[in-house]
């Protein structure tokens, strides 16, 4: 355990006497590590995201760039305006981690938030079955039903980690090909959407904590929160989740099961006529979201696993609608 990170807890909390320090995970690209230790000044176990970004950059993929560490940067910056912001008004059925303490220095910032753990949340499974996930698109609907419209000034613009704007690298080092060609149509498509709401950003199966009977789950790591359409998180969480089997059977299933949830979050904020016109766009958009993420995969790791089947079909089906309108 580096003594800089436990020191600068202590100091945080005022608490020189954290005990039963152990890591959870490090952080991606060697930028730090979350841990969970115990607080006596708070009497109850916690967890912190310390971010200390190592001198040299160790991206698994070979991304690190002087662009990559700023973006990173602001992501962590991101992440803790959600907690500030964000966090304390999502409605009970958004299980969050709720905000302990947060300092920033430089480059270098600290969360301090309940430990997911003694809440209740002590499931933290790799993939799920089809019914399993579920619970998490109740998650996202009632998360995306409460962001709608939102405007918060201090999240990305457009969430999500894969988005274009950020990723013109990856984007050069794709194939040539339609996929390339349309990437900007794609982008736009997502963005002219006229219904916009606060996307979690990362949604995918391994950033959910789950109650042991898997009926209840609770989010984390929000560093790539901010705007976009419901199904952009949909996509990403189903291909993270389920096998290419799954997928190719129980995508339609799936978002059935999501926009039955949302249509109740979202009875109360506007009329049917609305929600339908929400419903038909955002259905329209699950295939977009993909082509999106699979032009951000086609550059960044073109042999990833999640390049499957299923990820290519709506693919193709996106890019056969944007075909079609350029030709009409």
């Amino acid at each position: 355990m580096n003594p800089d990170w436990l020191s600068w807890v202590a100091e945080t909390l005022n608490d020189p006497d954290i005990q039963h320090i152990s890591e959870i995970q490090p952080l991606w690209s060697g930028y730090g590590t979350c841990v969970r230790f115990y607080s006596p000044v708070n009497r109850r176990p916690l967890v912190a995201k310390v971010v200390m970004p190592a001198t040299t950059a160790a991206h698994p993929k070979g991304w690190q760039s002087a662009h990559s560490h700023q973006r990173k940067l602001h992501s962590f910056a991101v992440e803790t305006a959600f907690y500030t912001d964000i966090q304390p008004s999502l409605p009970a059925a958004c299980a969050t981690p709720p905000l302990v303490a947060h300092e920033r220095r430089g480059e270098h910032f600290l969360l301090v938030m309940e430990d997911l753990a003694a809440c209740g949340y002590t499931s933290v499974p790799r993939t799920l079955s089809v019914a399993q996930c579920h619970t998490v698109l109740k998650w996202l609907a009632e998360f995306h039903a409460h962001g709608l419209g939102s405007s918060a000034a201090k999240l990305w613009k457009r969430g999500t980690y894969w988005h274009l704007a950020t990723r013109e690298a990856e984007w050069h080092a794709m194939a040539e090909g339609p996929l390339k060609q349309y990437a900007r149509e794609i982008a736009d498509a997502l963005h002219q959407c006229k219904w916009q709401t606060l996307l979690h950003g990362d949604a995918k199966v391994a950033n959910f904590c789950f109650t042991p009977g898997m009926d209840d789950c609770a989010a984390i790591d929000f560093q790539y929160c901010g705007g976009g359409v419901g199904t952009q998180d949909v996509a990403y969480f189903l291909g993270s989740a389920l096998s290419e089997a799954d997928l190719l059977e129980h995508t339609d299933a799936c978002l059935e099961v999501y926009f039955t949830h949302l249509d109740a979050a979202m009875t109360p904020k506007i009329p049917a006529a609305e929600r339908q016109a929400l419903y038909d766009e955002w259905q329209q958009a699950y295939s977009m979201a993909c082509a999106d993420f699979y032009r951000f995969l086609a550059g960044w790791s073109p042999q990833h696993k999640k390049i499957n089947r299923d990820l290519k079909r709506h693919t193709h089906q996106a890019l056969r609608y944007l075909t079609t309108q350029s030709h009409s």
